[in-house]
């Protein structure tokens, strides 16, 4: 029996790269048939649509990601120095792959709904780790959900920034600056009231 996973390797990292060049609503199964050399029906034996092809990539896409980040998190000690961990992780990632970090940041806003909190997303694993540091008083935060929300902002408009050409620095270029914002605004200080050894630690 004919082994067809080489074949759909080949059809998702020739999608992906098309759906971060024109973006996912512009790009047909038929342009990722020809990316590849392959009849389109060939995809069908895989997925049963476009939509479905984009759902299971950022679905796998982010799940990785959330993987990486709760590994992050769990060699940490302490509020702070988790954050750090997440938030590094998190810029590590853009360098290690960037197609598929452009395309999980082009695509989160349609796609964010299919995943649930159980899926160990990086979102909702920053909202319970700074909803779990307000219960315990180690961070003063009324709104532990709109403190996620500041924090993730600060990380996803950098790589929105760059992603349209008004940053040159990639994230991990950026992390100190990104990590020390972070802090300031999880720990109510201002970026340089916040005790940060870490930054000089890492380039």
């Amino acid at each position: 029996m004919r082994d067809g996973r080489p074949t759909k390797e080949k059809i998702r990292h020739a999608a992906l790269a098309l759906f971060v060049e024109r973006g996912a609503d512009a790009v047909s199964l038929r342009d990722i048939a020809e990316a590849v050399g392959i009849r389109p029906s060939t995809i069908y034996v895989h997925w049963a649509s476009r939509e479905a092809l984009v759902t299971e990539l950022f679905v796998e896409g982010y799940g990785a990601y959330g993987a990486r980040v709760a590994a992050a998190i769990a060699d940490a000690d302490g509020f702070a120095a988790k954050l750090e961990a997440a938030i590094r992780t998190v810029c590590r990632l853009e360098s290690e792959d960037h197609t598929l970090f452009k395309f999980l940041l082009l695509t989160q806003h349609g796609s964010l709904s299919v995943i649930g909190d159980g899926d160990r997303n990086p979102i909702d694993l920053l909202g319970h780790l700074i909803a779990d540091a307000a219960r315990s008083g180690e961070i003063s935060a009324p709104d532990p959900a709109l403190l996620t929300a500041f924090v993730v902002g600060a990380v996803v408009q950098p790589a929105t920034f760059r992603l349209y050409g008004r940053i040159d620095r990639s994230l991990e270029e950026m992390a100190n600056e990104i990590v020390a914002t972070c802090l300031s605004l999880a720990l109510g200080r201002s970026a340089a009231a916040v005790p940060f050894p870490a930054a000089h630690e890492h380039p």
